[in-house]
């Protein structure tokens, strides 16, 4: 059987709409967030949730590096503050501003895997860093404990209902 290769090059970045498709085998992928069939025009797609979109916003590796790049983007442009940092991250994933409660939620997931990340359970140069040998410039304050914990963060803005299925 023909397996889809995982490019890269420059065409790693290439966007879903200029991807080669298969008939007989359509890419794992799209399949998991229910694409239609590439035959025929579709009007309007189905909305679901199922376990294995979940997974794989979760493991596939272009969503690993989203959630890497976007962890960067919220530490680099939102206001220092903790607070602001959870709220620019909702702004930029679901194109709201946080609540209270979801802000203590997210800071609370960041204590934590902080701490994960501190007593050595997790490498912090493999979560939070697409390239670990070569980090790029923080900003000032900034750790690479820090970046793995937004990294873990961000793959949770990433995965949220909101986020993957609009309304």
């Amino acid at each position: 059987p023909e397996y889809w290769a995982e490019e890269q090059d420059e065409q790693r970045y290439r966007r879903s709409l200029y991807l080669f498709r298969k008939r007989a085998m359509p890419d794992p992928t799209l399949s998991s967030f229910d694409a239609p069939n590439g035959d025929f025009s579709c009007v309007r797609r189905i909305r679901s949730n199922t376990p294995l979109s979940a997974l794989t916003s979760l493991n596939e590796p272009v969503f690993v590096e989203a959630s890497q790049a976007l962890a960067l983007r919220i530490l680099n442009e939102a206001r220092p503050g903790e607070d602001d940092r959870v709220n620019y991250g909702y702004l930029l994933t679901t194109g709201r501003p946080a609540n209270q409660m979801e802000i203590q939620e997210v800071l609370n997931l960041i204590d934590s895997q902080k701490q994960r990340l501190a007593e050595g359970w997790l490498d912090i140069r493999e979560i939070g860093f697409k390239d670990p040998d070569h980090l790029p410039e923080l900003p000032k304050g900034v750790t690479p404990r820090d970046v793995a914990g937004w990294t873990i963060a961000s793959r949770v803005l990433l995965n949220l209902d909101e986020t993957i299925t609009k309304n």
